[in-house]
């Protein structure tokens, strides 16, 4: 695999050393989490993460911008990520500006409503094509992966998921909390933070056990 972006390394290998911070409860999710991408792992050689929030622009596009670098981080093939959301609106600004301040490169190929974004994190890899789409529409897979709901209104509205392997519990607080301050991007920065940290410890465990 190609190494990350050096930015981007750095700023994991911070989290990474943030790690022991995670609550015993938070853990517990994190663990059958883990397993979940374990078992899809061991039966398949591949696991599909699709993360899940309401409008699909802040906190499920942060989680699957992290949920492919991590992988490539530990060396650990065959792990793809998606985002969806149980309605549409556009990837939040704010948000991109915090995933670029970790150290992603994000390129707006358009068009202007709901435009679509390219991420990279490393040379030679393919980039992710983001833009807010609800759960089930392409390219989202339809069958054969991990739902993780990381915002509690999405997890309440969709308590079965059609095609889904296995569904994950993990809701952050939403950072639009911080649209109207004086400093919106320190807020977005601590749920980088946060949702960097823990599938750190996620895919550390799948990396462990492999």
């Amino acid at each position: 695999m190609s190494p990350l972006f050096q930015p981007l390394k750095k700023y994991l290998e911070t989290q990474q050393s943030k790690i022991a911070n995670i609550g015993p409860d938070r853990k517990k999710v994190l663990d059958s989490f883990s397993q979940a991408i374990l078992h899809s792992l061991e039966a398949k050689q591949k696991a599909n993460l699709l993360f899940v929030c309401t409008q699909n622009s802040r906190r499920s596009q942060i989680s699957q911008a992290f949920a492919a670098a991590i992988p490539q981080y530990f060396d650990l093939p065959g792990i793809k990520s998606f985002s969806g959301g149980t309605t549409v609106s556009e990837f939040h600004p704010n948000a991109i500006q915090a995933l670029e301040s970790c150290g992603f490169r994000i390129e707006n190929q358009g068009p202007p409503r709901n435009p679509k974004y390219s991420i990279r994190w490393a040379d030679g890899t393919p980039s992710l094509l983001a833009f807010s789409k609800k759960f089930q529409e392409q390219p989202n897979p339809a069958s054969e992966f991990v739902a993780i709901f990381v915002c509690s209104q999405a997890d309440e509205s969709c308590p079965y998921v059609s095609g889904a392997e296995a569904r994950i519990s993990l809701p952050y607080e939403d950072p639009k909390s911080g649209d109207n301050s004086e400093n919106p991007l320190a807020r977005y920065l601590q749920t980088c933070e946060q949702i960097a940290s823990e599938l750190l410890y996620t895919f550390e465990e799948v990396k462990q056990k492999l």
